[in-house]
């Protein structure tokens, strides 16, 4: 019997790890792939549009994104987590209250981009000439928001290989619908081609969007507010978290600009760039799996130390090789991905990437405040992180300089770690302890010996921990799956599909 419980038990961690591993990455892939339509978009835009299209582009663009963020309020990771805790019985009248409420979002945020879009084009250019592109925008923004409550849906119901599809999908034939508008309409081409690019983002997911009953009776206008009333709430916290955490960001921008210069500043925000958003492509699997099965289990201590456990154990093995190898070919990267200018940024990466592992492993304990729907504890914790942040990023530039910054960095998540640790302790009694700490600690020690080397010696120095990594990291999932390399590699290019 107690084989049997046993064999049980390898065989639910075999498939929850297989099931991350699928999620990381076919996600991975489509951050990949939408990053690479971006790129194309920008360097067509500047070729035919020119250095004032492209700065106009840039202006309704960022404008949309912040009018969409503001609008959505949040509610995406609200809504994920509801559904997810939501009996399945109940579900077709969950999403068509989180449709009704994604439907109400985004009016409310069109027809307050068309009643402020006199106030924004003053703001933004000086005049009321572009009052009119903020009008036409106000559908984007609708339809932005329709867009992003049906990936809500997709990530809360496990739909993970439809969200993928329809992602690329829109963001391929967004592009491909854009290309002839850059061409032919030139600069005259920028407000009509980010409403193509929301309409076909919206279409795509349309194309796909989960089929559910409706319910009877449907929904009255009181059940559907007191319904999402919960998520809304978390939304609120995350979009007020996330509003000053830009700001903060902005601040700090604005200072390096004053004290460093443009060019501090721009090697600060590229080399963020990179530590930041393109190792945290791996990281995709933490928000994208990870929450919805952590909120399943939200109010079991045990189950919720169990899913940690395992979480860290899996991520910590996945990015200890994309660490050191990304500490060895810093260099290579930064002539690939920008220009010979830009190796004065390479100790900030160096440094900064280090920090990836306190950043993983602050993330794994942080989404259990989203988990268990505690938006006060989020908001105070992230708030206070942003400003030790930029107090850190102060202090190590003027001290050290550009390398200060990814000093910074490092410190900033071993703050965060420390901060959300004691959290979960005093807060929600969970024990973190044994293998959630050792491999951790393994982990930070190989990279940031990696890092003294690579800095002291060049790239040979650091060359064989890359080789040192790959092998842990793969005896470590072999233990972790039970499987031969071949089933590994193959767990982790098959398409995701619903648990």
């Amino acid at each position: 019997m107690a084989q049997e419980i046993t064999g049980a038990k390898k065989s639910k961690v075999n498939s929850v790890s297989a099931r991350v591993l699928k999620v990381m990455g076919l996600f991975s892939g489509v951050q990949v792939l939408s990053i690479l339509t971006s790129v194309i978009r920008t360097k067509l835009v500047a070729i035919w549009l020119g250095p004032a299209g492209m700065g106009l582009f840039g202006l309704y663009y960022s404008g949309l994104e912040t009018i969409s963020s503001l609008t959505q309020m949040g509610t995406g990771t609200g809504v994920v987590r509801e559904l997810a805790v939501t009996p399945a019985a109940l579900i077709p009248r969950l999403v068509t209250v989180i449709r009704r409420w994604g439907l109400a979002l985004g009016l409310i945020g069109a027809t307050l981009t068309v009643a402020l879009s006199p106030l924004l084009s003053r703001l933004t250019f000086g005049d009321e000439n572009h009052t009119t592109g903020y009008v036409i925008l106000a559908a984007a923004v609708l339809l932005l928001t329709l867009s992003n409550t049906e990936s809500a849906v997709f990530q809360g119901l496990h739909r993970y290989s439809r969200l993928a599809k329809t992602t690329v999908a829109g963001a391929f034939t967004g592009l491909i619908v854009c290309i002839p508008m850059y061409y032919f309409w030139g600069i005259d081409s920028v407000i009509p081609s980010l409403l193509a690019y929301a309409l076909m983002t919206w279409i795509c997911r349309g194309l796909f969007r989960e089929k559910v009953a409706t319910p009877s009776p449907a929904p009255d206008l009181r059940e559907t507010f007191a319904t999402g009333k919960g998520f809304a709430i978390l939304g609120i916290y995350i979009t007020v978290t996330t509003f000053a955490s830009n700001a903060v960001s902005y601040v700090f921008m604005s200072y390096l600009n004053r004290v460093g210069g443009p060019e501090q500043a721009g090697f600060y925000q590229a080399g963020f760039t990179l530590v930041n958003r393109y190792i945290g492509l791996v990281l995709v699997a933490v928000g994208m799996e990870y929450l919805p099965r952590l909120s399943q289990v939200n109010h079991s201590p045990r189950r919720v130390e169990m899913f940690l456990s395992h979480e860290l154990t899996l991520m910590m093995l996945v990015i200890l090789p994309l660490i050191t190898l990304f500490i060895t070919a810093d260099e290579l990267i930064v002539n690939l991905l920008y220009d010979r200018n830009f190796i004065v940024m390479l100790p900030f990466i160096t440094w900064g990437i280090v920090g990836t592992v306190f950043r993983t492993w602050s993330w794994c304990l942080a989404y259990i405040i989203l988990a268990r729907s505690d938006g006060k504890a989020y908001l105070v914790t992230e708030l206070l992180s942003a400003l030790v942040a930029i107090l850190l990023n102060i202090v190590m530039f003027n001290r050290w300089g550009i390398a200060g910054l990814g000093y910074g960095y490092t410190l900033w998540y071993l703050f965060y770690l420390a901060e959300v640790w004691i959290l979960c302790r005093k807060r929600y009694h969970l024990k973190v302890g044994g293998k959630m700490i050792r491999l951790p600690i393994v982990v930070l020690l190989i990279c940031a010996v990696a890092a003294v080397c690579r800095s002291t010696f060049g790239i040979w120095g650091a060359a064989p921990f890359v080789i040192l990594s790959l092998v842990i990291s793969w005896v470590g999932m072999k233990r972790l799956l039970h499987a031969s390399p071949l089933s590994m590699l193959k767990k982790f290019v098959r398409p995701a599909k619903k648990d």
